[in-house]
C-alpha cells in the first residue's frame, strides 16, 4: 500500500513514459518465452531486448550527466560526469555477450543505476518523487531480465 501511495506523487507523464518504456522487455519476454511471436524469432526477441537494454542503460546515464549540471561544487559535479558515462559502456559490452551474461550484466546494472539514483538523486537535484518511480522502473526491469536470463539456461 506504502508502494502506491508513493507513486501518487509521482507526476502522470513520467510515470506513463516510464511505465511504456518498460513494454519492450515485456514484449521480448514473451517473444522469447514463446519461441517466437508473429514475425519475431526468439532469437530476435532476445538480441533486441539485450538491444534495447543497453540504450534505456545509456539514458539514465544521460539523465546522470544532466542531474551533475546543476551541482557547483566541481570536485562533485566531476565525480557524477564521470560515474554518468559507465552504464553507456556497461550497454555496449552487454550488446556484445552472449545472451545469459548479457541479460545478468544490464540486470545488476539497472539495479545498481537504481540504487544510485534512489540514492542520492534528490541530493543532486531530482525531484522527491523520482527515487519512487525509479525503484517500481527499477524493481519491473529487473524482474523482466532475470526471468528472460534463466530462460536462456532452461
Amino acid at each position: 500500500m506504502r508502494v502506491l501511495t508513493a507513486l501518487k506523487t509521482v507526476p502522470k507523464m513520467p510515470l506513463w513514459l516510464g511505465l511504456t518504456g518498460a513494454l519492450p522487455f515485456v514484449f521480448g519476454l514473451v517473444a522469447y518465452a514463446s519461441g517466437g511471436i508473429w514475425i519475431v524469432s526468439a532469437d530476435l526477441a532476445l538480441r533486441a531486448t539485450v538491444a534495447y537494454g543497453a540504450v534505456i542503460l545509456s539514458f539514465l546515464g544521460g539523465v546522470r550527466w544532466g542531474m551533475g549540471l546543476l551541482l557547483s561544487n566541481p570536485e562533485t559535479r566531476d565525480a557524477r560526469f564521470a560515474l554518468s558515462v559507465i552504464p553507456s559502456l556497461i550497454g555496449w559490452v552487454a550488446v556484445l555477450l552472449p545472451a545469459f551474461p548479457a541479460l545478468v550484466m544490464l540486470a545488476v546494472s539497472f539495479a545498481a543505476q537504481g540504487a544510485w539514483d534512489v540514492g542520492d538523486a534528490e541530493d543532486d537535484g531530482a525531484p522527491p518523487w523520482f527515487g519512487h518511480l525509479r525503484t517500481m522502473l527499477t524493481a519491473l526491469v529487473c524482474s523482466l531480465l532475470s526471468v528472460m536470463a534463466v530462460l536462456t539456461i532452461v
